[in-house]
C-alpha cells in the first residue's frame, strides 16, 4: 500500500527537475557533482587512451569535457570508472569554443591566430599551440598563446619542450590530458572547417609518440565522417572512435537517481516510499555513481516502477496494451533516425508530462501527459538543434502540413515552391554560419534530404520513401496517420 501524499511528491519533484541540462567545458556552467550520472556505456569516452569521442548535440560532449576538467567531479567519475586511473590525471584544455577564459582556448583565439587564407601548416602550428599551452598550465604556467605560436612553428624546439614535460609528467606519476571541446565552432565555411579539422587531427596522430600526454577531442559525427577530409590517416583515427550514446536502461536510471537524490522537499522520501513498496531500496550518490543499485540496471525493475508511476500502458482498459507500455513508449519517439535519444530529450518529456493537466489520485503522471511531453520534447529539440545548425528551421518550416511518408519529389517540390534553397543560402551568407552543404556548383534540393539524413532528421523507408522521425515531426508540424498529432 502506498502512503497518501506520496504521488503527488513525486511528480512536483518530477517537474522541478532542471530542463536545462546544457553545459561548458569551463566557466560557470560546468558540470556539478549533483548532476553526475556514469552509463558503463561511457567508461571509454573518458579513458584517457582514447582520443576521439564522437556525440550528436545533447548526448553530453561538453558534461563529459566538463567534468574531465575539474578535479571534484574528476574523482567522483573516478568511483564510477575506477580503471581508468583519473585520479592520476591532470586536464588541460586545447580548445573550449565560445568561451575562453583563463582555463580555456576560444575560437576567438582561432580566428586571431589563423587568418582566412591560412594553410595546412599554419592551421598545425595553432593546435601545437594549444599542445604548448596546456603543458605550461599543468606546470602552473600561463604564456600567451599568441606567444607560442612561433615556437610552435620550428619542429626541433616544439619537440624539445613537450618533451621536457613528457618526463616531469612521468617522474611524477603524473598524466596530463588535453581536452578539446566545442570543435563545431571552428569555422563557418566548410572549406575552414575541413582545413582546421584536418590540422588537428594531424597533431592528435603525432601526439601517439608520447605517453604521459594524451589528447581527446569531443566531435560531432558529421565533423568526423566529412567524406571530403583528405588526412591520410583518417580511418584509423576514425576506427579508434567511441560513440557518446545513452541507452534506455541508462536514460531511466538518470531519471530515478535525479528523483532518488533530490533536494526537493519530501522528493526524496517519498520516491523512497513508493520503491519500499516494491520492494526496492534508494540509493545515495556513491550506489548512484558506482552503478551498485538496482535502478541502474535492471530493465525489469525500472518497468515496475513505471508502471506504478505512469500506469503499465499508454490507455486505460483492456485493450490499453495496444497502445504501447509506458516504459517503452518515450523510448521509441524521441529517437532520432539513429535511433539515439539523449538526456535532454527523456528528462524533458518527463518533466513536461508532469506539468500536465490535473494530479491524477493514483499515479505521478499519465499517458495523455507523456504524449504532452514528447511535443515539448520536440520543440525543445528543434529548438536546440537550431543552435547547432542555424538553418534547419528554414528547412522544416515548409514542410508544416505535409503528410509522411512521401516520396522524394514531393519534398523537393514544396522546397521549390517555397524557395527554401535560395533563402537559406542567402541567410548563411548574411548570418555567417555554416551551411548544410558546401557552396559550390551544385546546389539542388537533394543536398538539404542529405543533410538532414546525415544528422539523424530524416530516413529513408524500406521502400525509398522519406519519413522523418516522431522526435522532429511533431514540432515540424508534419502529420503521420496514426502518430502524434502536432501542436
Amino acid at each position: 500500500m502506498i502512503a497518501q501524499g506520496v504521488y503527488p511528491a513525486i511528480r512536483r519533484t518530477m517537474a522541478a527537475i532542471s530542463a536545462d541540462l546544457s553545459n561548458d567545458a569551463v566557466g560557470d556552467r560546468t558540470p556539478k557533482l549533483e548532476d553526475m550520472y556514469a552509463p558503463e556505456l561511457h567508461a571509454m569516452a573518458l579513458d584517457p587512451n582514447v582520443p576521439i569521442v564522437v556525440g550528436s548535440r545533447g548526448a553530453g560532449k561538453s558534461f563529459w569535457s566538463g567534468v574531465l576538467g575539474q578535479k571534484v567531479t574528476r574523482d567522483a567519475a573516478a568511483v564510477a570508472y575506477p580503471h581508468l586511473g583519473l585520479r592520476g590525471l591532470d586536464v588541460a584544455f586545447g580548445f573550449t569554443g565560445a568561451v575562453g577564459g583563463r582555463q580555456g582556448v576560444s575560437s576567438e583565439a582561432l580566428n586571431a591566430l589563423v587568418p582566412p587564407d591560412a594553410d595546412l601548416s599554419q592551421v598545425k602550428a595553432f593546435w601545437w599551440a594549444t599542445v604548448l599551452l596546456a603543458n605550461a598550465r599543468s606546470a602552473d604556467n600561463q604564456p600567451k598563446l599568441s606567444e607560442l605560436m612561433q615556437t610552435a612553428k620550428d619542429w626541433e624546439s616544439r619537440e624539445e619542450i613537450i618533451e621536457s614535460h613528457e618526463q616531469r609528467l612521468r617522474k611524477e606519476n603524473r598524466t596530463l590530458l588535453i581536452v578539446y571541446d566545442a570543435l563545431d565552432a571552428v569555422a563557418v565555411s566548410w572549406a575552414r572547417r575541413r582545413l582546421i579539422t584536418e590540422g588537428l587531427l594531424e597533431v592528435v596522430w603525432a601526439m601517439r609518440a608520447y605517453r604521459a600526454i594524451k589528447v581527446k577531442l569531443f566531435l560531432r559525427p558529421d565533423q568526423i565522417d566529412d567524406d571530403a577530409l583528405r588526412f591520410v590517416e583518417l580511418s584509423k583515427l576514425r576506427a579508434g572512435a567511441v560513440r557518446l550514446a545513452w541507452g534506455g536502461t541508462d536514460l531511466y536510471g538518470l531519471l530515478y537517481a535525479r528523483l532518488a537524490l533530490t533536494t526537493e522537499p519530501g522528493g526524496s522520501e517519498a520516491f523512497a516510499s513508493l520503491l519500499a513498496s516494491l520492494n526496492m531500496l534508494t540509493a545515495d550518490q556513491t550506489a548512484v555513481l558506482s552503478r551498485n543499485w538496482v535502478l541502474a540496471h535492471d530493465t525489469q525493475r525500472q518497468a515496475l516502477v513505471m508502471s506504478k508511476l505512469a500506469g503499465p500502458y499508454m490507455a486505460a482498459g483492456p485493450y490499453g496494451y495496444k497502445k504501447g507500455k509506458t516504459y517503452d513508449w518515450p523510448l521509441r519517439h524521441l529517437g532520432d533516425s539513429f535511433e539515439e535519444v539523449t538526456p535532454r530529450s527523456f528528462l524533458g518529456l518527463m518533466i513536461a508530462a508532469a506539468k500536465r493537466g490535473t494530479e491524477p489520485p493514483d499515479r505521478a503522471i499519465t499517458a495523455d501527459g507523456i504524449r504532452h511531453g514528447l511535443r515539448e520534447a520536440s520543440k525543445t529539440r528543434v529548438d536546440q538543434l537550431h543552435s547547432e545548425f542555424p538553418w534547419i528551421k528554414g528547412v522544416l518550416a515548409p514542410l508544416a502540413g505535409l503528410l509522411l511518408p512521401q516520396e522524394d519529389n514531393a519534398v523537393f517540390d514544396v522546397w521549390r515552391r517555397a524557395h527554401t534553397l535560395q533563402n537559406l543560402i542567402d541567410d548563411a551568407k548574411e548570418n555567417l554560419y555554416l551551411p548544410p552543404f558546401p557552396l559550390n556548383n551544385r546546389k539542388d534540393e537533394s543536398l538539404l534530404l542529405e543533410a538532414l539524413v546525415r544528422i539523424g532528421v530524416m530516413f529513408r523507408r524500406k521502400d525509398e520513401r522519406i519519413d522523418m522521425p516522431d522526435l522532429f515531426r511533431v514540432a515540424a508540424k508534419l502529420l503521420k496517420k496514426g502518430g502524434t498529432a502536432p501542436v
